[in-house]
């Protein structure tokens, strides 16, 4: 249980997400499909660690360019989803994912779909734990990668969107 305030450095964001990566391993060789929900909060800190190192937080100017509701705080979200306010539509990490990070968004989300499914619903289902092992490889490889930036994904100069 995380008893702590929302982790606000990478450093701290990279600790949280290995120790959750650490928990699902235990999680897999005991064969308890609740390694879906610790793999999800690994991949959730990495992207809390691109955010939060991601220069374009640092303007103003290209996160309005990217999408209007953006701002330099968005950067320390830490609610999944948006919801709406007495401003509009707030954003979450889920619409930031999708906003700055495109290559990963189908993965990120299918993840926290099936933590989802673990936590609350009656299970995985139709969702196999090869496909929650592939959705997270596709982030973790993201990060190590270094490609968790919104310029590697600047849709504005890259051909492959």
């Amino acid at each position: 249980m995380i008893t702590r305030p929302s982790l606000r450095t990478t450093r701290e964001c990279l600790e949280r997400a290995e120790t959750a990566r650490t928990s699902a391993g235990v999680l897999i060789a005991a064969g308890d499909d609740w390694f879906v929900s610790p793999l999800f909060y690994s991949a959730y800190h990495l992207v809390r660690a691109a955010l939060i190192d991601d220069p374009i937080f640092d303007s103003p100017e290209l996160l309005r360019a990217r999408d209007a509701r953006l701002t330099p705080e968005c950067r320390f979200l830490t609610r999944h989803q948006g919801r709406l306010d007495a401003e509009g539509r707030s954003l979450g990490i889920n619409d930031v994912v999708g906003i700055l990070y495109p290559a990963i968004a189908v993965e990120y989300a299918r993840l926290h779909m099936a933590s989802r499914a673990i936590r609350y619903g009656d299970g995985l289902g139709v969702i196999t734990a090869q496909s929650v092992h592939d959705d997270y490889a596709v982030i973790r490889d993201a990060w190590d990668s270094g490609l968790l930036s919104a310029a590697e994904t600047d849709t504005t100069t890259n051909d492959w969107n």
